[in-house]
């Protein structure tokens, strides 16, 4: 322990932690090495979809970001996860193995009587299955670390215990007492005590401070527990002969939860059977259940589905932005817009660039408005980019999705944000909660956005019955063929962002398909655990027309069953129809009118000669 490289879990299963144990385990990191994790932990029972965490998940991230802004943690390296499982103690063995976390500490109130039973459910599994080495804490009534006190029984955890009291005293200049307990035989007491200093000049050398401190006793308990009253920390090992009775051992248990003292119980991950004051660790292989694919969606769900509130202190999001070495450009897609655009720049113009410097970089990608859109951007000093005049050796196509994929060249930031521009009650939130959880998480690469979408009927507002197109057209597909999508509350939300290094290597269709197809293209890429979804509470928009919904819907579909021939999913006995007759309706008359509608698949960006040449990949 001392000396090395420490990583540290701290599972939560409940709203709070100590102050001792945040301190005790923050005194094991150094400024240049190692980190904590903070874990917040869901367990949702076996009879409900774990979907139903998102709301318990969202709470806990609040509990973990509070936590690593405590005084302690603000010193050391410090990362925050929430977990949603069937089982707490796999939760915490799954994310030590992922973390390569070398200790774990768990908080205990010196009870173990049903109330709160964690530890005593979990505890005997975890140390079973990892091969982390595992401390509990008891919190005591002391705010000082000055007097620390180690009982040295012998066994398998006694180096850990030594090295645990060692790095305490080294972080709080502490001095160190070790007390061993021998046989009241003479014999037994003389062999005891030789193997003691044996072992200690073994693996002790490294100690300081020390005052060793040996008794004969028949009642080990009790002497401790005189013994020890006017210590601050109390360091042990867990018993190892009454595990059935308490997962700490009676004895150990009995001790800690008599003494005022913090106290720290220690065992190694898997402790071998082997002679007093020798241990061998081993390692483990841990075989993870496997999870059928609505398992897989439904912990996503919980775990990745976040809320613009989590994210709202923008200042905090700048600085995490410059730790992380990010630039961030937005991207805004126009066509015709000049109702909303105005009020959509100024907003987000003023608050995101100019009063917090988030955005790094803010655009139009303007496909030859005439309503004077290009002049309202201009006027407010943002650049405008003609899709058709971006990249002239590429061809030009119409749509939202070739605006979208030469904005990557267009546009320089590391992360790229594109928000629809007929917005009519545009919020920041639009954009730092897309943001937010690229700068906090760095394993999510693409972050789509949802809400509630009221739907004008009339001069009448709805506040539901907007995304006809998701539910109709877009939910079914997905349900049907890419069943990991299955979790996105919109698929098909005009509000995303992601990082370049993901943006560049997938393909973009060049229209109404540009949403469906880069999920398609991600997820095939990247796998489903790159996504994240953001509830940007509510979206008021101009609502299209059954005939443009449609439209919409049939180069959905086109998009879909292309794919899934391409890669043998399907076989088509001939090639599919792109033409589609809409029907029109007038006073006396109605008619059928043909029209081509297909999107192209323009190739992943990376690929183009200019963009390899202006980005230097």
């Amino acid at each position: 322990m001392h000396g090395k490289e420490n990583r540290i879990l701290l599972p939560m299963t409940k709203k709070t932690m100590s102050k001792e144990i945040i301190k005790v385990a923050a005194s094991l990191i150094s400024k240049k090495q190692g980190k904590l994790i903070a874990l917040g932990v869901v367990e949702i029972p076996e009879d409900v979809s774990l979907s139903y965490g998102a709301i318990p998940a969202r709470r806990f991230r609040k509990i973990v970001h509070d936590l690593a802004e405590t005084g302690e943690c603000e010193k050391v390296e410090m990362k925050t996860l929430v977990g949603v499982s069937r089982k707490a103690w796999q939760e915490v063995v799954d994310v030590a193995q992922r973390e390569k976390c070398n200790l774990i500490f768990f908080e205990w109130d010196g009870r173990f009587d049903g109330r709160r039973g964690f530890l005593r459910t979990n505890l005997e599994q975890i140390v079973l299955e990892t091969s982390s080495d595992v401390a509990i804490i008891k919190p005591g009534k002391g705010k000082e670390f000055k007097k620390i006190l180690v009982l040295l029984r012998g066994g398998p955890h006694a180096k850990l215990v030594l090295s645990l009291a060692n790095s305490l005293a080294d972080k709080f200049d502490s001095s160190i007492t070790i007390l061993h307990i021998s046989s009241p035989a003479p014999e037994q007491s003389k062999k005891d005590e030789k193997n003691l200093k044996s072992y200690l000049r073994k693996h002790a050398d490294f100690l300081n401070k020390i005052e060793i401190v040996s008794i004969s006793s028949p009642n080990a308990v009790e002497t401790v527990l005189s013994f020890a009253k006017d210590y601050d920390v109390v360091l042990m090992g867990a018993s190892t002969t009454d595990k059935q009775t308490s997962p700490l051992g009676l004895i150990s248990q009995k001790i800690a939860a008599k003494l005022d003292a913090t106290v720290i119980i220690a065992m190694t991950g898997i402790p071998s059977k082997v002679p007093i004051f020798e241990s061998e660790k081993n390692a483990v292989t841990i075989h993870p259940k496997k999870e059928d694919i609505s398992e897989i969606v439904d912990r996503w769900f919980a775990e990745n589905t976040f809320h613009a509130d989590e994210f709202s202190d923008i200042a905090s999001l700048v600085e995490l932005k410059k730790k992380r070495k990010l630039t961030i450009s937005l991207g805004l897609p126009t066509l015709n817009e000049g109702e909303t655009i105005g009020e959509i720049l100024k907003t987000l113009k003023d608050e995101l660039y100019d009063k917090y410097p988030l955005l790094d970089e803010i655009a139009l990608i303007d496909s030859n408005s005439t309503d004077g859109t290009q002049e309202i951007a201009r006027d407010l000093g943002i650049p405008v980019y003609i899709d058709n005049e971006i990249l002239p050796s590429q061809g030009i196509n119409r749509g939202k999705g070739e605006a979208l994929w030469k904005s990557l060249y267009a546009l320089n930031g590391d992360i790229i944000v594109w928000i629809d521009t007929d917005i009519k009650n545009i919020t920041p939130s639009f954009v730092y909660g897309l943001v937010a959880p690229l700068l906090k998480y760095p394993r999510i690469k693409y972050v789509k956005g949802f809400y509630r979408r009221p739907l004008k009927v009339g001069d009448t507002l709805r506040e539901t019955g907007g995304g006809r197109v998701t539910e109709l057209t877009a939910r079914p597909l997905i349900n049907l063929f890419f069943p990991e999508l299955s979790g996105l509350v919109q698929p098909l939300s005009g509000e995303y962002a992601g990082r370049r290094e993901v943006l560049e290597r997938v393909g973009f269709y060049t229209g109404y398909g540009v949403e469906i197809g880069l999920l398609i293209n991600i997820l095939e890429k990247f796998g489903l655990s790159v996504f994240g979804q953001v509830d940007l509470i509510k979206r008021v928009h101009r609502n299209q027309s059954l005939s443009a919904l449609s439209k919409m819907s049939f180069a959905i579909i086109q998009v879909v069953i292309e794919w899934l021939e391409k890669k043998n999913k399907v076989y088509l006995l001939q090639e599919i129809n792109k033409s589609m007759k809409l029907i029109h309706h007038e006073p006396k008359n109605f008619y059928l009118e043909v029209r081509e509608i297909g999107d192209t698949m323009r190739p992943p960006m990376i690929e183009v000669p200019e963009y390899v040449e202006k980005f230097k990949k």
